[in-house]
């Protein structure tokens, strides 16, 4: 059977769907499509653009099947096809770096000249592939409409020519110009013309298409000037701050550098991002290949400087004279592009726009260049359209115009999808996906990922069958979806459920009241108890008598959670009974058993003859618990108090010492006054092979 695709192969053949979608997308009727989509959704990037496009292009809003339902009181129609798009889903790591001197930036270092490292929380960018529905494929409460329908004459004009006038970097004028020019802009004077007399929808169409101009093909700014160097012998620039991606001219590229542990000034890798120890930025005029550990060393030949300085736009001349300045035609598709974009998000119908030359244009154009267009095209749409939104709100509250309109016009309802999921901590209820695993285990097997709770293979199973998303983590800290059951099965690593999404179904799976169950049971029974998953009990977990009473630590009921219980079957003394019970929930599991394997620090719960037994699980055996689950039983309080002999419970109080009574072990020191033992060491014959006795 082939290997199942990676969380990393799975984006692979998205991200090559992507680029063949690029490739066939600039004809005519399909661009002014993929256009149309995306200024529904002008705030996602390039790729999701192209992907809710591929699969649904009338798509409108977007969320995922939870949000639908919670948020807005909608449910995703049975047997809909989801489209998947790529969310981020970043992690929090915990590092250590050097403390620097904030003055100087040098390494701090402690009277014996180590230097002195600090713990930092850095966020790690991780990405992977979810599903959303549009709220066509959903029924339910009705969502509130967007701003008002601009079609034909523009509503509130006077306003929204005023947004337009505040979002322009440039003055806007009215003039008259001939019949076969709408309106442009002048790089020289740094204005806007407009033709005068056209119609409301021919003015903000015009007026949109020269903002776009004047935002996009502007007179070259000076800028700050960059070192210039050759890095692997290729022209380059270099900044020792952090150089913005978004502003490079198209065909340029930014990488940062990385500084060494013993000094960050210096630098040794380049690689795409740098968290800690960021020494510079490089521009390139080419993509570096990096490989699959995602740096490059630079070695004594890998940077040098050559002395001189360029801004940015001086470099990207030097290195593309033939592109140096755009043609005419490209100019046009961007400005007409945004035109068009812009007014289809707020319903103005443009009637044709002219891209007849688009193919021609896109015919001999290498995919970086088409896919840089898209997102310079994207960007400015989704800059252009906030920047109306937020002065159209502005402008209504100051003309004390219609307080739904300003609310609507500043909050598109179609971005309800775009919002990064916060991180969910895990339920302290007792209520976990998989108790017979813990986050310190995923964590210590290499995810980490705070949104995710870790599931077993079994488990896994079982919330598939019931209609959960299931997911396999793999040990880089990426996850993929498993979409059926032999996923799961073939799949050897840990399983993992959105806690997002298993705090909407948890009450589904919540577990039977266990503790009540075993108190309510009349004939012979048990409960087995286990730490809760949370900060209180990671130094209790798994830790026998001797070292809770060197740390001072105590055995506290409300750490606990009632997992298991049932009748017992067997007849046989207490020692019988807890050896059955260790070997039962170590061997023979339960199948409905959801806690990990019997265990140092769990506790048994015995119900022998209508009395309550507590009983600490230790390294060789079990201690008593007096106290550990209080039930009404008056004579066997007051039995324990004035019994002679702690094994002689009976329910006839003080039958005094039938022999020297045992010495109690020391491990009833680690217990708070009112938890102290009852009773001497129980030793386990199921846990004591190793004992010298034996």
């Amino acid at each position: 059977m082939a290997e199942k695709q990676t969380n990393k192969e799975r984006l692979k053949d998205i991200t090559d769907s992507i680029e063949t979608g690029i490739k066939e997308l600039f004809e005519s009727d399909k661009y002014r499509q993929y256009l149309a989509t995306m200024s529904r959704f002008h705030r996602y990037s390039v790729n999701n653009t192209m992907l809710i496009y591929m699969q649904r292009p009338d798509a409108t809003h977007v969320a995922g099947f939870n949000k639908w339902r919670d948020q807005f009181g909608r449910s995703v129609k049975k047997g809909e096809k989801g489209i998947k798009i790529i969310a981020p889903t970043p992690f929090k790591k915990k590092i250590e770096q050097q403390k620097l001197d904030p003055d100087t930036k040098l390494p701090l270092r402690d009277e014996n000249g180590d230097i002195i490292t600090e713990e930092k929380t850095v966020q790690i960018p991780m990405y992977k592939p979810v599903m959303v529905f549009d709220v066509q494929q959903t029924v339910g409460k009705p969502l509130p409409k967007l701003a008002a329908n601009l079609t034909g004459d523009v509503q509130n004009y006077e306003v929204f020519m005023e947004a337009l006038r505040r979002s322009a970097p440039v003055p806007i004028f009215f003039e008259k110009l001939a019949e076969n020019m709408d309106g442009y802009f002048s790089v020289d004077k740094q204005r806007i013309a407009v033709r005068e007399g056209m119609s409301e929808v021919q003015t903000v169409c015009a007026a949109v298409h020269e903002i776009a101009h004047s935002r996009l093909h502007n007179k070259d700014e000076i800028g700050e000037k960059y070192q210039q160097i050759e890095l692997f012998g290729k022209p380059a620039l270099f900044s020792n701050g952090r150089i913005d991606r978004d502003k490079l001219p198209e065909g340029l590229y930014a990488y940062d550098l990385r500084g060494s542990d013993d000094d960050p000034g210096l630098p040794v890798t380049i690689q795409e991002h740098v968290v800690v120890n960021h020494a510079a930025t490089v521009i390139t005029a080419a993509p570096i290949e990096l490989p699959e550990q995602g740096f490059l060393y630079l070695g004594e030949d890998g940077l040098n400087f050559t002395g001189g300085e360029q801004t940015v736009k001086e470099f990207w001349h030097a290195q593309y004279p033939e592109k140096a300045k755009l043609s005419r035609a490209a100019e046009e598709i961007q400005a007409e592009s945004i035109s068009f974009a812009v007014c289809a998000y707020y319903g103005i119908e443009t009637g044709e726009n002219s891209f007849g030359y688009l193919a021609a244009w896109a015919k001999d154009r290498e995919l970086t260049e088409l896919r840089a267009s898209l997102e310079t095209i994207n960007r400015t749409s989704s800059s252009l359209i906030t920047d109306i939104d937020r002065h159209y709100a502005e402008i209504c509250k100051e003309r004390g115009l219609d307080k739904e309109t300003e609310s609507l016009a500043a909050q598109p309802v179609q971005e309800i999808a775009v919002q990064e999921p916060e991180p969910v901590t895990a339920p302290d209820n007792g209520c976990v996906p998989d108790p017979a695993i813990s986050v310190e285990s995923m964590n210590a097997y290499g995810y980490t990922d705070s949104n995710m709770l870790p599931l077993t293979k079994e488990r896994a199973l079982e919330l598939m069958e019931r209609d959960v998303s299931v997911y396999m983590l793999h040990t880089d800290n990426t996850e993929a979806m498993a979409f059926d059951a032999e996923d799961i099965r073939s799949f050897d690593g840990v399983f993992g459920v959105e806690a997002s999404e298993w705090e909407t179904v948890k009450d589904r799976f919540a577990p039977p009241d266990y503790e009540k169950a075993f108190l309510d049971n009349p004939a012979d029974s048990f409960a087995i108890y286990q730490l809760r998953d949370n900060d209180n009990t990671a130094q209790l977990r798994f830790m026998n008598a001797e070292y809770l009473e060197k740390k001072g630590l105590s055995i506290e009921k409300g750490n606990y959670a009632a997992v298991y219980a049932g009748n017992l079957d067997r007849r046989g003394d207490t020692q019988d009974r807890l050896d059955e019970l260790y070997e039962t929930f170590n061997i023979r599991r339960p199948e409905d058993f959801r806690g990990h394997s019997l265990s140092v620090s769990d506790v048994i719960a015995l119900n022998l003859n209508g009395q309550t037994e507590c009983y600490y699980t230790d390294s060789f055996g079990f201690y008593k618990l007096p106290a550990f689950l209080e039930r009404e039983n008056a004579l066997k309080n007051a039995e324990m108090m004035l019994e002679d002999d702690y094994n002689m419970i009976d329910g006839i109080v003080n039958n005094g010492p039938k022999e020297e009574r045992a010495e109690k072990s020391s491990a009833s020191r680690l217990l708070n006054d009112h938890d102290k033992p009852a009773s001497s060491h129980i030793r386990s014959r199921s846990l004591s092979r190793n004992d010298p006795e034996r």
